[in-house]
């Protein structure tokens, strides 16, 4: 990247950062941004088609360190139980971004390459609980505890069903760890 479009993508970051952190990622506009980086709407749209892209690039590095920490784990079924309860910790964390980024039309999660890299890293740890599972089965409940984990299914829990965290994993638990039937 040169070395002025390097420039201009931190300046978009750092201005998408500090409005929404001052202001909620939902109240801010497009236009919003590239007035606080001091750049043209082309540059921005240049660099972001849209602000689920620009969120998904936002969200990146602190989802890289949460799989990378965790990767660091040996799959065991003490260690999906920690895996699992930082990872609503971590939606928690980001929730703005990652409610702007699913309900983007043009940014599809499961798509991305990041989707990929959690799904790598829930799938060794579903195994380890569920040893008897077929790999397909493991990358199904894989799949889905990503899926009902999505924005508006983890609010709708916390906020409509009043459901805890602590809560949240117990159900999560009895869901994808219940028997496997023949």
């Amino acid at each position: 990247m040169r070395k002025d479009a390097t420039q201009n993508h931190q300046k978009i970051l750092a201005a998408a950062t500090d409005l929404f952190q001052k202001d909620g990622v939902a109240a801010v506009s497009m236009k919003d941004i590239a007035t606080a980086a001091h750049l043209g709407p082309g540059t921005l749209y240049r660099n972001y088609p849209n602000k689920g892209t620009l969120c998904l690039d936002l969200v990146y590095n602190n989802l890289q360190k949460f799989i990378a920490t965790h990767r660091a784990l040996t799959p065991t079924a003490a260690n999906w139980h920690l895996l699992l309860s930082n990872y609503l910790i971590f939606r928690e964390a980001n929730s703005a971004l990652l409610a702007t980024i699913e309900s983007d039309s043009q940014v599809n999660f499961t798509q991305t390459e990041l989707y990929h890299q959690l799904s790598r890293l829930f799938f060794p740890f579903l195994q380890a609980v569920l040893p008897s599972a077929t790999a397909a089965t493991i990358q199904f409940r894989t799949d889905m505890l990503i899926a009902m984990l999505k924005s508006d299914s983890y609010a709708f829990q916390r906020q409509e069903r009043h459901l805890s965290n602590k809560q949240l994993c117990q159900l999560i638990n009895e869901l994808l760890l219940s028997p496997l039937l023949s």
